[in-house]
């Protein structure tokens, strides 16, 4: 993710996590899907992951035993906070992972869930191994 992040400065990168889940809360991030943001314009700011880019991740979750838990992007020189677009757009239950990266150098990277009633984000802890 860092990397796609700094490649892609000062646009905005995206792809999809792939793992499993434990007891719901859990997240196990085992594969990145790594897509190119499709946005047509405002790309520094905005994100899209392509229909199909999407069911290729699917497919490929479910070919290694997996599922979809997620969604990353960056932030260009801007914190690793998710927007109100960034909200207006995501879907409970699944982790965002936005990376901050600040003149073509990844920073930080924080988690997010949505709440269920959309009003705004929990921070998740993303332990690394």
């Amino acid at each position: 993710m860092q990397k796609q992040s700094s490649d892609n400065y000062p646009e905005e990168c995206c792809g999809v996590l792939i793992g499993t889940v434990e007891n719901n809360d859990g997240r196990n991030i085992r594969y990145l899907f790594e897509t190119e943001n499709q946005h047509t314009d405002n790309r520094a700011r905005r994100f899209l992951i392509d229909p199909d880019d999407f069911r290729k991740a699917e497919q490929y979750a479910k070919e290694n035993g997996c599922e979809i838990i997620g969604f990353y992007h960056s932030h260009p020189d801007h914190h690793a906070v998710p927007s109100d677009h960034d909200r207006e757009l995501a879907w409970p239950w699944y982790l965002y992972i936005i990376i901050s990266v600040f003149q073509g150098k990844p920073t930080s990277m924080e988690g997010w869930m949505l709440r269920d009633n959309r009003s705004g984000y929990d921070r998740v802890q993303i332990e690394q191994s």
